[in-house]
């Protein structure tokens, strides 16, 4: 028997190691432009997105911040798999409640493995 992750477990995080939660605005890099400009697109975290067969695999959903509806709608967002990932380029840059700088951080070790705060 498979187990999958449940909304409460399911999750990513920031550069920075904060959990990314629903409504939380992520700045992510684009590319580096002319002269080393750096250049960044802004999501927000739109919460959960059950998929699978039994609609039993939770997805994370970003949407692009371009008002999209009708038609256009299904291009409006991307989903994102909460396996516990740090997203290396995305940054939390406000949330709802601006509670992300005191939310628990993973400790990101010099090597490669992130293990979680005490």
């Amino acid at each position: 028997m498979v187990e999958t992750k449940t909304e409460a477990t399911a999750t990513l995080y920031d550069e920075r190691g904060i959990p990314i939660e629903y409504g939380d605005v992520i700045k992510v890099y684009h590319f580096t432009g002319a002269r080393r400009k750096r250049h960044y697109m802004y999501k927000q975290c739109l919460g959960f997105k059950m998929i699978g067969k039994g609609y039993d695999v939770p997805y994370m959903k970003f949407g692009h911040l371009n008002l999209a509806t009708g038609a256009d709608e299904r291009n409006a967002y991307y989903l994102e798999c909460p396996d516990g990932r740090i997203m290396r380029d995305y940054e939390i840059v406000q949330s709802i409640k601006c509670d992300h700088e005191e939310r628990p951080r993973l400790r990101i070790p010099t090597g490669n493995k992130a293990e979680a705060a005490k």
